[in-house]
């Protein structure tokens, strides 16, 4: 069979063509290689003339075994040997020659991009040393010779973090940690344990007059080996080109795609090299996140737009400066938070009209919409953002914060995740998740993120605060005051460190060591409650009413004491007189999750005979119970509602299950055994138990604290 195809392929004369081809290829190929480099043609150009040689062989063949030359003219070649007149080519003969060339055509062009994308990564030093999926950047060390140019280091660091993070499949760690670990002075290898990458990038950067030189290094976070390094030097205007080709040749090399020059670009760009260092000093001032450092960077930022009024970027730092510079919890205060967001807005427009693909703009318009009390509208500009670049790590936090608002707790949770992963040292984050974890009932977890925190920033208190919070959630009363006291040694000055400690002392009813601390008149219904003064209590709540006498809150608190140690007809008649006082929100939110005080005016209504109203509110508070459970979050506090719910319809057997399941959680209170929501189960053993263990596992915890306190 072999030897039959062989002696074909002679009569057909297929070998002879295809010999004489192959010669000539190479006397090109040949040629070609000596006269390309002296007319400095690129070495691309000789592959591509190789290619399309190469793509030419299965032609010759074609043509050689299915046609002749006869008489001048191309003709079908025979059949066989002993057909002695060619036949004239067919339509079918015609349409396998156009196939067979449209098909080495597209060949030689997938084989030539190929290759020219292989020979232009060779170029630029970037061969496939290994695939990554994650990385950090690094302020690039400054060398300048007067050592002033920080906030360029640090700038170039935060924008090749954001042109990194646009790429898909990569996850870059947000520039906030690499520059802590740069301050900590950690090497690549500890950097990539602790911010979760594989890989480092670093460098230098020095400036010269209008001269830009350029150093990175990109690092194996494993095992600390360079994988690539490059120097570019050129003109300081040249900033954002390189920051481009810098990105994309990181990219280029860490996933198996290849991104053609262009296909990377900043938004950060800027024709004038003078508003691009006003921005820059501007972000080094946010960074400080004080009022005065936050004015600062508003007036550079207003500056480099003076410099450069299409600068769509500096548009968009003015409009988060003064995000921040509004008045209100976790800002910095000075401006009104309609006008700040009024202005904010109109500067992230003009930004967005420049450019309408700022990831950092659509994530600053959602914070916008916060400040306007917009939740559900801002949820939709974090997405966009997210969109735009995955890797937005202040984007997923700010849509944590949302979400948790809107009770949305198990989408709160994996959008606080997605912010730490690409944020792990972050102190806000590492709160955040303690936190959550402590009201979901997962104290271990929460412990070992608060110890991860104190270990990581021994100086900041926010450690110890969540620790003490999560311990007292917990039961651990005594650690709960130990890390308090620990906190308001690293800020003496918080006033809330204070009062927390205090009152961790008030719920052990350690009220000699509490006296002294107690000096507000806030304290002094307590102190006498504790005490058991009852005639000096009533007598105080009674000068209280009389100076207050429409205050729904100091009328609760009244009817509470009559409760749980006075006359409680008197008691309920002060509830359903506080209860028309209460604004909705007030009675089911404030203080979350116990549903306080709607549970207990559903009490003084069903006692007063009006039951449609009480079941109304008893409801709402299941409601709110539910929503809780179902999304995971169960905190003492649930279970204790969840207890006095049952109580409330009669369920005794459910209401003292919940209580031992409250109290196995961390219940403490010292009051449960004379709370009135659970009247109808107080005289039973089982209810009776529950109300020993509670103070039985309160002197422990007392014993405990006392010996912490003779500790320095």
């Amino acid at each position: 069979m072999f030897s039959r195809f062989l002696s074909e392929l002679r009569r057909r004369k297929v070998i002879k063509s295809l010999a004489f081809y192959t010669g000539g290829v190479l006397a090109v190929l040949q040629g070609i290689s000596s006269l390309f480099p002296m007319l400095n043609i690129a070495p691309v150009y000789q592959t591509l003339v190789a290619v399309a040689l190469l793509a030419g062989f299965p032609v010759v063949f074609y043509l050689a075994w299915f046609y002749d030359l006869h008489a001048g003219r191309l003709i079908r070649a025979t059949a066989s040997a002993e057909q002695e007149a060619p036949t004239a080519l067919g339509l079918w003969q015609w349409l396998g020659l156009v196939l067979i060339v449209l098909g080495s055509a597209v060949a030689a062009v997938l084989v030539y991009q190929r290759l020219a994308a292989q020979m232009q990564r060779a170029e630029e030093g970037q061969n496939q040393l290994q695939q990554a999926a994650s990385i950090a950047v690094l302020p690039f060390r400054d060398q300048s010779p007067e050592q002033d140019q920080a906030f360029l280091a640090h700038g170039i660091a935060e924008e090749l973090t954001a042109l990194l993070g646009q790429q898909p499949g990569l996850q870059v760690a947000a520039a906030s940690s690499g520059f802590i670990a740069a301050e900590r002075g950690w090497d690549p290898v500890q950097t990539g344990k602790q911010l979760a990458v594989a890989t480092v990038l670093t460098g230098s950067v020095m400036v010269s007059g209008d001269r830009l030189k350029l150093r990175v290094e990109l690092i194996d976070a494993r095992d600390g080996k360079l994988l690539w390094t490059q120097s570019f030097p050129r003109q300081l205007s040249d900033m954002f080109a390189v920051q481009e080709e810098i990105a994309r040749a990181v990219a280029n090399l860490l996933q198996d795609v290849y991104l053609e020059a262009g296909s990377v670009s900043s938004h950060a760009s800027t024709a004038s090299s003078d508003a691009y260092v006003m921005y820059l000093k501007g972000r080094e001032q946010y960074r400080r996140q004080t009022t005065e450092a936050m004015k600062e960077a508003r007036r550079l930022f207003e500056q480099a737009i003076g410099l450069d009024p299409e600068y769509a970027m500096a548009y968009v730092g003015l409009a988060d400066s003064l995000v921040l510079l509004a008045k209100g919890k976790s800002r910095l205060g000075i401006l009104e938070p309609d006008i700040a967001s009024q202005l904010a807005e109109q500067n992230l427009a003009k930004a967005l009209v420049r450019d309408p693909n700022i990831a950092d703009a659509y994530a600053i318009q959602g914070k916008v919409l916060e400040l306007k009390l917009q939740d559900e509208n801002a949820l939709p500009m974090y997405d966009k953002a997210i969109a735009l670049n995955p890797n937005l790590a202040i984007a997923h936090m700010w849509r944590y914060i949302v979400l948790d608002r809107l009770n949305r707790k198990q989408d709160a949770m994996q959008a606080l995740d997605a912010a730490l992963a690409l944020d792990p040292l972050s102190v806000t984050l590492m709160f955040n998740r303690g936190f959550e974890l402590s009201r979901r009932g997962r104290f271990a977890e929460a412990r070992a993120q608060y110890e991860a925190l104190i270990t990581l920033y021994p100086d900041s208190p926010m450690g110890h605060q969540g620790l003490a919070d999560a311990a007292f959630n917990n039961g651990e009363l005594a650690l709960s005051l130990e890390q308090w006291r620990k906190a308001s040694a690293l800020s003496p000055d918080n006033p809330n460190f204070q009062q927390a400690y205090l009152s961790v002392l008030l719920s052990l009813g350690m009220l000699d060591e509490a006296r002294p601390l107690a000096t507000d008149p806030i304290y002094t219904a307590t102190l006498l409650l504790l005490g058991k003064d009852y005639p000096g209590l009533f007598a105080h709540m009674e000068f209280e009413l009389k100076a207050r006498p429409d205050d729904p809150w100091l009328l609760f608190e009244a009817g509470w004491y009559d409760y749980l140690v006075g006359d409680a007809a008197r008691g309920q008649a002060r509830w359903l007189q506080a209860l028309p006082l209460f604004a909705d929100a007030d009675l089911y939110d404030a203080p979350a999750p116990m549903c306080s005080p709607a549970i207990e005016l559903a009490l003084a209504l069903q006692q007063a005979g009006r039951a449609a109203d009480a079941n109304a509110m008893a409801a709402q508070c299941q409601q709110r119970l539910d929503q809780a459970l179902q999304q995971g979050v169960v905190s003492m506090n649930h279970l204790y509602l969840q207890a006095r719910l049952a109580a409330l319809r009669g369920d005794e057997a459910g209401a003292i299950a919940a209580l031992n399941q409250a109290v196995e959680r961390g219940w403490r209170e010292w009051w449960t055994g004379q709370d009135p929501l659970l009247l109808g189960i107080r005289e039973k053993p089982a209810a009776q138990a529950v109300f020993t263990a509670i103070e039985a596992r309160l002197v422990n915890e007392r014993d405990k604290a006392r010996q912490l306190l003779k500790s320095p």
